[in-house]
């Protein structure tokens, strides 16, 4: 079946760097692109809301500063506290630069004594390779290496299960820029942590340990002890996360399909999996589903098109295996990730529907083929949400809550899949 294109819509972005200590214009307000709900916390005037050391801490040329010099040295490690709220699941995002030294973006944290934060890190530093790493201030130390899928385990041990990215393929890219500025967004649902920097995710952490682990907390920025340093930063927003969410798992684990099904005898030659990779031929047309079911969720997983052609996702699926079944369709078509097709009557409503498709909403924002995407898919009550790249790309009402499967599809493109996380939504019945 020939599936049509939306007609895409025409942005424009315009931005201008004019050196470190040009001057700029902050609000409280978010960007526009930001999701709504999103809150500025930073009015790009003063630190109000902000406590911090005043010899160390100011706001010049709109952007907070944090500075020490040989004459104004830090007495230890001291941070800039935001002191109108905590973070307990958040999308945060900000920019940064830093000149020299070595700074961090503390969350989920508890202050020790005044200015003295403890909790999890997401590393500022002008050192490519390290920069978006994650770091246990006052707590276990170094965590996730840039690259690494971290799981720490009920006793605290900390297991490397899989790659988000290569190191150097990120340097290659130019993934941090050590001339101007850098933007972080940070994702805490639970115990999953995702830090993502200039649009390349750098790690990905379950953190199982309860003693350890923060759920909740501060949020504030470092200057470090050591070597005179300046370090600056700007558009500070956050989204604060309403669901309460379970325990995320992993649905694939290691290299085999223990709790997953095949729809037909014939899927068995189209899949394999490897290096925790889970790879598809297209051929024959078919898919592979997840023993349980389930209801509400965020599920999250990298995606890569190595030929161009057809995929997808199917949640809630319902019913016997067949080609295809009742379900809801997270388009996986190269080009269309992030279109919708229902199956099966499977109700939905998204005001903008053609039949039983749902055209995304912006133009197609995937990586060039035989690179990764991130596809995400929250399904909360009746509500679902399609976001690629971390875009949200389609969103609808009125699905039917249901307990269901979760299908990959096997429909023409070689595609592979990996770090396949869900993180479940608990409601209340």
């Amino acid at each position: 079946m020939k599936r049509r294109l939306a007609k895409p819509a025409i942005y424009l972005c315009v931005v201008i760097a004019v050196g470190f200590s040009a001057a700029c214009v902050c609000a409280a307000e978010p960007p526009a692109g930001d999701e709504q709900g999103t809150l500025g916390i930073f009015n790009g005037k003063d630190l109000s809301g902000w406590d911090g050391d005043p010899r160390l801490w100011s706001v010049v040329d709109g952007v907070i500063r944090g500075q020490t010099t040989k004459e104004n040295p830090a007495r230890g490690n001291t941070f800039l506290v935001w002191r109108d709220g905590k973070l307990k699941d958040f999308v945060l995002k900000l920019k940064f630069r830093i000149q020299n030294g070595n700074s961090g973006v503390q969350y989920r944290s508890k202050e020790f004594d005044k200015w003295r934060i403890g909790g999890y890190q997401a590393e500022v530093e002008n050192n490519p390779g390290k920069v978006g790493f994650l770091y246990h201030e006052r707590g276990r130390g170094w965590m996730v290496n840039v690259g690494d899928f971290m799981i720490v385990d009920e006793k605290g041990k900390k297991n490397v299960v899989g790659k988000v990215a290569d190191v150097q393929a990120l340097k290659e890219a130019g993934y941090y820029n050590m001339q101007d500025w850098n933007e972080y967004t940070i994702i805490a649902r639970g115990n999953h942590l995702v830090q993502i920097l200039n649009g390349y995710q750098t790690i990905e952490m379950i953190d199982d340990d309860p003693k350890g682990r923060a759920m909740e907390g501060l949020l504030a920025l470092q200057i470090h002890a050591g070597a005179p340093m300046t370090v600056e930063f700007k558009d500070i927003r956050i989204k604060h996360l309403k669901p309460q969410y379970g325990q995320a798992v992993r649905l694939l684990a290691g290299d085999n399909l223990e709790g997953w099904a095949f729809s037909s005898e014939s899927q068995k030659n189209a899949w394999s999996v490897k290096d925790g990779v889970l790879a598809t031929s297209g051929r024959p047309g078919g898919y592979i589903r997840t023993d349980d079911e389930y209801t509400n969720y965020v599920l999250r997983m990298q995606v890569r098109h190595l030929s161009k052609g057809n995929g997808g996702v199917l949640v809630r699926m319902v019913g016997e295996d067949k080609v295809w079944p009742k379900s809801v369709e997270a388009q996986g078509m190269s080009g269309n990730m992030g279109d919708i097709f229902t199956i099966n009557e499977f109700p939905l409503e998204t005001g903008r529907s053609r039949g039983r498709y749902t055209p995304k909403l912006h133009p197609s924002n995937e990586k060039p083929l035989g690179e990764w995407n991130v596809y995400e898919i929250t399904l909360d009550g009746g509500d679902l949400e399609i976001k690629v790249n971390g875009l949200v790309q389609n969103r609808g009402t009125g699905c039917e809550e249901v307990p269901g499967k979760i299908c990959l599809q096997s429909e023409g493109s070689q595609m592979e899949y990996r770090n396949i996380v869900l993180i479940p939504i608990l409601r209340q019945q």
